[in-house]
């Protein structure tokens, strides 16, 4: 395998664990709903597991809808301006992104081992160790970046059809 495979098999793997527990956390929201209903019950620390994983979905997610090209865009500057500004524009965009999610990186890393050092722990319905939560910023923005440049790699080598809207993953 490739350092290329092995990075789309990574981003595939951010995917299936972001949708899996997505499915996990539809599946236990019914059935919280049902035993209440029911009277049986309910689960108290439902609503914060829900938080922390929408959280942790969203920065899981993000490589792999970049990757896909399935993110939210505005693409009509754009589709005005001729090929060549247009190409230039992609790749300015797509370079400021991966200056800016290094950014991120930088001070996600900064807060997560600061956390780590102080043992900072979230106490709500849960006791939840702070750093696990906030690393996954650090690792998201690390892919992003990665993703970002691969845009500029590609764009700057002309091939438009290995833009990230088109590029194939097996599955998806």
């Amino acid at each position: 395998m490739t350092l290329s495979d092995g990075y789309a098999r990574l981003l595939e793997l951010c995917g299936l664990l972001a949708g899996a527990t997505i499915g996990v956390l539809a599946l236990l929201v019914s059935v919280d709903v049902l035993i209440r209903n029911l009277g049986i019950g309910n689960f108290p620390w439902l609503l914060e597991v829900a938080e922390y994983a929408l959280y942790v979905t969203t920065f899981l997610a993000a490589p792999w809808v970049l990757r896909l090209g399935a993110h939210v865009r505005v693409d009509l500057l754009l589709s005005v301006l001729p090929p060549a500004a247009a190409r230039v524009l992609e790749i300015v965009v797509d370079a400021l992104g991966a200056v800016i999610c290094l950014v991120l990186f930088y001070y996600g890393l900064l807060a997560a081992v600061d956390s780590f050092g102080l043992g900072a722990r979230i106490a709500k319905e849960l006791l939840v160790t702070e750093w696990w939560l906030l690393a996954v910023i650090p690792l998201s923005s690390a892919l992003l970046a990665v993703e970002f440049a691969l845009r500029v790699r590609r764009a700057l080598a002309g091939d438009s059809s290995l833009a990230a809207e088109h590029v194939p993953m097996d599955g998806f």
